[in-house]
């Protein structure tokens, strides 16, 4: 990258005669970046339009630079990052994730880094086996609030670790109190909770839709229903919005929010948006649904004719 960018942005003349000189195939001008680099940080996807700007055009095209260009993939981090988290740690441990614990550490947890943190927390076992939910409730409580659901407000992810920590229901007064949030708060937020089917509430009071660590939880486990093979974004987002809007625009197919659930169906539209957008991003990685978006390929240099982009192998 430091050598193309000499080669086709370097204004210094005495720079650019001192940098290597590729050997430019006319039939195949397009290179590739070798290596990668990481970027992490709270907001990190804040900076995704700036660096795209940066490497799509660092400086102006020097007047005799070679015919070539780098193919630069950017991409945020998805499901298979937090599979790929999950399955190290836990084979070291004799334990294999499951579809459904994947979906859960992808929607609850902040990152990667986040649930290879939480499942470090577990013992290793004797004989292999699959994951349990009640091990993984274990696990993901261990994190601090800030680690959890960090799209959304943070008392959402005080309220969810409060309940992941719970030996068993709590009344809204004692679940306020542990989470250190008011009464309100919890209100404003349950009917979004359950219906993604997180949090189940009765009249013993709240729960986390995943199992205690109790005899007859593990032998009957509890998971949200959302997570089924059978749940696509299109039904989690359909529970939600009838939450979120009121009667008359959750009917509306002509509504900027309810209208993606007419036909035709789209409520990946949705996943950017500013108020919506880091609920129905829950609900995607509950239901397992691929993010629209997440790799893109940018070209570093100038535009070349023998070879589109879109046509170059990804």
């Amino acid at each position: 990258m430091f050598a193309s960018y000499r080669q086709l942005f370097e204004s210094r003349e005495e720079k650019r005669r001192t940098a290597l000189t590729p050997t430019v195939d006319a039939d195949d001008p397009l290179g590739t970046l070798i290596g990668s680099v990481v970027v992490r940080g709270e907001d990190v996807h804040r900076l995704h339009p700036s660096l795209e700007e940066a490497l799509e055009r660092p400086a102006a095209v020097a007047d005799d630079a070679p015919d070539f260009a780098v193919h630069v993939s950017l991409s945020t981090v998805g499901r298979t990052g937090y599979a790929m988290a999950a399955t190290r740690i836990l084979q070291a441990k004799n334990l294999r994730p499951t579809r459904d614990a994947v979906s859960l550490l992808h929607a609850l947890t902040n990152s990667p880094y986040a649930t290879a943190r939480a499942l470090q927390q577990l013992a290793a076992e004797e004989k292999h086996r699959e994951l349990r939910p009640d091990e993984l409730r274990y696990a993901v409580g261990m994190l601090d609030p800030d680690q959890l659901l960090s799209d959304l407000p943070p008392t959402v992810g005080r309220i969810v670790q409060t309940l992941l920590t719970a030996e068993n229901r709590l009344s809204q007064r004692d679940l306020a109190d542990r989470a250190d949030v008011s009464a309100q708060t919890i209100r404003n937020y349950r009917n979004r909770l359950e219906a993604f089917d997180l949090i189940r509430i009765d009249e013993n009071g709240y729960r986390l839709a995943l199992s205690f660590q109790t005899t007859s939880e593990r032998r009957d486990p509890v998971i949200p229903t959302v997570l089924k093979e059978n749940q696509t974004l299109l039904d989690a987002a359909d529970a939600f919005l009838e939450t979120f809007l009121l009667p008359a625009r959750y009917g509306d197919p002509d509504d900027p929010l309810g209208g993606v659930l007419f036909w035709p169906p789209d409520p990946s539209q949705l996943l950017a948006h500013p108020r919506v957008g880091p609920w129905l991003r829950l609900a995607a990685a509950l239901t397992a649904t691929g993010s629209p978006g997440n790799n893109r390929a940018v070209q570093m240099g100038p535009s070349l004719e023998q070879q589109a982009l879109s046509q170059t192998p990804p």
